[in-house]
């Protein structure tokens, strides 16, 4: 799913880092294309919405740019150049594509409504950060609304339906990982050339948004227990080895729906990276539920 801003609950937002490739099985140039795609988004970020909106990047938004470019044939121009995170050593990024755009107008709408459920439900240091960061990207989310009103309406609606399933302790955890998959299948839906490819891009998204969250819940089970946070597998009595089980029983059956969902749809290029990100990358996070997410949600190593 954001990492500069602490969440609350058990997993909004789809914003966690999981969605990444497993590197040791790409070729060189595969991990560079990648590479040159995030670095990419952090450009896109930097030179349409400002400077703070590079603040939340993160690896889940560079599958959208890669999937919308694939599908909409759109290569893109790459230069080799620093950057804040790289100021000695020249890399590769990719300039601005239809696929970049979409994926940085998602992020802020995303950072713009998390922080807006942190301001509402945080107490204390928490509440204030998320006011303040929230002030600051007040100018990105009315571009990327005004850009994208539909999907800035299915967002807002999809953190009031979390809002009052965690109010209402939901102990389903399918129901409760709704939102969640409806807001990840808002934004891939996005990526469709043709209305034909979008219900596949939907239910992919779907399916997607549910293991996000799944996979974030069993990961700070032990931390909702001790602040007395929502958590689903919590409300169902779970330890926390229960709990990654379950995880892994929900998520493995939902990866099958996206490889039903994914080998449907007409990929132009990048199709290896994003193979190894649906088949090789999502199973090694699945693998590894429960453990701290962070290290997958930084830059990538140079």
């Amino acid at each position: 799913m954001i990492q500069a801003c602490e969440r609350r609950k058990g997993g909004n937002y789809g914003m966690f880092g999981y969605v990444t490739p497993c590197k040791p099985e790409l070729r060189i140039r595969e991990w560079e294309s990648y590479r040159a795609t995030y670095c990419g988004l952090c450009g896109q970020l930097g030179r349409e919405y400002g400077f703070v909106s590079r603040m939340f990047l993160n690896y889940d938004l560079v599958l959208v740019a890669l999937m919308a470019d694939s599908l909409a044939g759109e290569m893109g121009g790459v230069c080799r150049c620093r950057c804040i995170a790289s100021p000695v050593r020249r890399h590769c990024i990719l300039q601005t594509t239809g696929g970049l755009r979409l994926a940085a107008a998602a992020m802020v709408l995303l950072c713009w409504y998390k922080l807006e459920d942190d301001r509402t439900d945080e107490r204390g240091p928490r509440a204030l950060a998320a006011s303040g960061l929230r002030l600051l990207l007040r100018g990105a989310w009315r571009k990327a609304a005004a850009a994208y009103p539909d999907l800035d309406a299915e967002l807002a609606a999809q953190t009031r339906a979390q809002q009052e399933l965690e109010a209402a302790r939901a102990k389903s955890p399918d129901q409760a990982a709704e939102p969640t998959g409806r807001m990840c299948a808002a934004i891939l839906g996005r990526c469709a050339p043709s209305p034909a490819d979008r219900p596949a891009l939907e239910r992919l998204g779907l399916f997607l948004g549910k293991i996000l969250y799944w996979l974030d819940a069993a990961e700070d089970l032990e931390a909702d227990r001790q602040r007395g946070r929502y958590n689903v597998f919590l409300l169902q009595g779970m330890s926390r080895e229960q709990a990654i089980a379950r995880a892994q029983e929900l998520c493995r059956m939902a990866a099958g729906e996206i490889a039903l969902c994914y080998n449907l749809l007409p990929w132009q290029h990048s199709k290896t990276i994003l193979d190894n990100i649906i088949f090789l990358g999502l199973a090694q996070s699945i693998s590894r539920a429960g453990k701290p997410s962070g290290a997958r949600s930084r830059h990538p190593e140079p």
